[in-house]
Parts: structure tokens; C-alpha cells; sequence
């Protein structure tokens, strides 16, 4: 009877280092988790600050959600919404949106950064495309914004210098 008293006790110090290390471990993640979201928050402000007024003039109102490496996670308009679920249209032109906004930060901390888009906006309506001109036009008076695109027609409106790729036969 006293052996297995003992053991009894044996298993229960035991049974409390096991319940300490996991509180131990526990805290850990808890705050390696609060310091990450604390230091992405701290990173990704100067993003959100740049993008919301660009975001403001498509989506009034509307609060991107980001994850890891700048992905997006969703928007928040009247309710929280998976990006994934979001139209292609939509999801493109925060896209666009995005980069606009990096491209500005960068512009504002001295890089001479280019934001090269190649056929974007394919999906955006007449009224969605005047829009994403607005913006365009506003990030373009700090940097160069090429854009590469076989809509000619549908791009004149921003103006700038247009170039045109010719093949040895169109010289012909």
C-alpha cells in the first residue's frame, strides 16, 4: 500500500510539471502570437494608410484584411467577405489598388519604383474603369505607371506616351 502511495504521489508531480510546461507553453505561443500580429499591424500600417484612399474611391468605407506577405485575406464593407469570394473583377482591381498604394510608399521614402501593370483591368465595367483612371492618373503624378495592354481604345483617356511593340514584318 505504501509503494503505491508513493507512486501516487510521483505520478501527480509529474502530472503538475506536465500541467506547468504546458501552461509554460502556452504563454509562449500566446505571446510570440500577440507580438507577430503586433509587429505585421506595425508593418502593414503605412500600406493600409496609402491604400485607403485609393480603396475609398472605389469602395467607399471599405477596410482591406491582410495575412501573411501582404496576401489579402478579405474586405470589409457592410460585412467581412473572403477576397476568394469576391467577383475577378473586384479581386483585380484591389489588385491594382494595392500596388498603387506600395508604389506610393515607396515613391514617399525616396524609391523610384515603376509600377508596370500588364492587361489589367480586363474586367471592370465602364464606370468601375473610369475610376480605377482616377486613381491611376492620382498615383501617376508621383510615379511612372507603364501599362502594357492591346486595349489601346480603352486606355487613351489616361494620356501619357504611348509606345508600340513592331514585329520585323510590320516594317515591311
Amino acid at each position: 500500500h505504501a509503494a503505491a502511495q508513493e507512486q501516487r504521489r510521483m505520478a501527480e508531480r509529474e502530472c503538475d510539471r506536465i500541467d506547468e510546461r504546458i501552461a509554460t507553453l502556452q504563454l509562449l505561443r500566446d505571446t510570440v502570437g500577440d507580438c507577430l500580429a503586433e509587429g505585421r499591424d506595425r508593418y502593414y500600417e503605412p500600406v493600409r494608410r496609402h491604400l485607403r484612399p485609393y480603396l475609398n474611391d472605389l469602395f467607399p468605407g471599405a477596410e482591406l484584411e491582410l495575412g501573411e506577405g501582404f496576401t489579402i485575406t478579405g474586405m470589409k464593407r457592410a460585412r467581412s467577405e473572403s477576397f476568394k469570394r469576391l467577383s475577378g473583377g473586384t479581386q483585380e482591381q484591389i489588385a491594382v489598388l494595392v500596388r498603387l498604394a506600395m508604389g506610393t510608399l515607396l515613391a514617399e521614402r525616396g524609391g523610384n519604383v515603376p509600377i508596370i501593370l500588364d492587361d489589367a483591368l480586363v474586367y471592370c465595367d465602364d464606370e468601375r474603369i473610369n475610376m480605377m483612371f482616377d486613381a491611376l492618373s492620382r498615383a501617376g503624378r508621383h510615379q511612372q505607371i507603364i501599362v502594357l495592354t492591346c486595349r489601346l481604345r480603352s486606355f487613351a483617356p489616361l494620356g501619357g506616351n504611348m509606345l508600340r511593340v513592331q514585329t520585323n514584318d510590320d516594317l515591311r
